[in-house]
């Protein structure tokens, strides 16, 4: 059956969802740098942690469909939950470490390496096939990372600084997040993502709740306080806009979308360095990290698009 018969055919409104998540998700990393600068990573994800909690805790609820992983015919699922959780909340802990080393435009860059490993995943865990121009986008992703960072490689041979350390932090964000993703994908047919999201937030917030300096937030500036508040929504709203984008536009379509996400970041980190109060670094712009940016989100796209039907490209 054509996958396109379980869609809304509200084709529009998919667009507009996805487009919305790749603002926010764009922005994001803009946000959490304003945070970090003033307080530590444990703190700013537990509080970005407790709101979507409480909302997604109170919407299973009601609706009955709270994750009860004790109960006999769940209990199979316990250890494979519990370890993505622990792979999603590594990811979102390293993010903010890595994040605190490099810029948000390089960080959006770099992540995107969770995404070609999972996608490479399906290939050699999952029994999927790769089109040549899927092969093809793979070599131009990894082109464009080499490109974008190449100033960053060449100093590295005069010994690894901040900067390397924060490139390397986010890789593993970027493995643990396709990992997770990996863990994930079998379990859909058992529990569903705003479940599993559930568990990872609680945990997430009895995991930071000692290490998190709660009384922080009374000391923050109204721009690292905006910041967090924004954080703290988008994790919700861009969560749900994107659970709702799958029901109006295809997978691929969203996912090769979603690979421009760093354009967004680049854009809105050149446009608020022209505010003189703004004093987040941005990535040093040039042809090379342009070119290479481009490559990147180029090739992702190439390889997120995928095969099918003639008719359905």
């Amino acid at each position: 059956m054509n996958s396109n018969s379980q869609l809304s055919g509200r084709r529009g409104y998919g667009i507009a969802l996805t487009m919305m998540v790749c603002v926010l998700w764009g922005f994001f990393p803009i946000a959490a740098k304003a945070v970090l600068m003033e307080t530590d990573p444990y703190t700013l994800n537990f509080y970005r942690f407790v709101l979507p909690l409480i909302i997604m805790w109170v919407f299973l609820w009601r609706r009955r469909q709270l994750p009860s992983l004790w109960r006999g015919q769940q209990k199979p699922l316990r250890g494979r939950v519990l370890l993505a959780a622990v792979l999603l909340i590594g990811n979102y802990i390293l993010f903010a470490y890595g994040l605190g080393r490099i810029t948000p435009g390089a960080s959006q860059v770099l992540i995107q390496v969770g995404t070609m490993v999972l996608l490479l995943s399906g290939v050699f865990l999952f029994g999927e096939k790769f089109l040549p121009r899927q092969w093809l986008g793979c070599a131009v992703f990894v082109t464009g990372l080499l490109i974008f960072f190449l100033h960053r490689i060449v100093e590295m041979f005069d010994g690894f600084n901040s900067y390397a350390v924060g490139m390397g932090i986010m890789l593993l964000a970027a493995l643990s997040w396709a990992l997770y993703a990996v863990i994930q994908k079998p379990l859909l047919k058992d529990i569903s993502s705003i479940q599993i999201l559930v568990v990872v937030f609680a945990i997430g917030v009895i995991m930071f709740l000692p290490l998190a300096e709660l009384s922080a937030i009374s000391r923050l500036s109204t721009f690292a306080l905006a910041g967090l508040g924004f954080c703290t929504f988008s994790t919700l709203i861009g969560t749900a806009a994107f659970a709702e984008a799958l029901a109006h536009w295809e997978a691929s379509r969203i996912s090769a979308s979603l690979t421009s996400i760093p354009l967004f970041t680049l854009l809105f980190m050149q446009l608020l360095s022209l505010h003189p109060e703004f004093h987040i670094p941005p990535e040093p712009i040039t042809t090379a990290t342009v070119l290479g940016a481009l490559l990147v989100v180029g090739g992702a796209s190439l390889v997120a698009l995928g095969g099918g039907p003639r008719e359905t490209r």
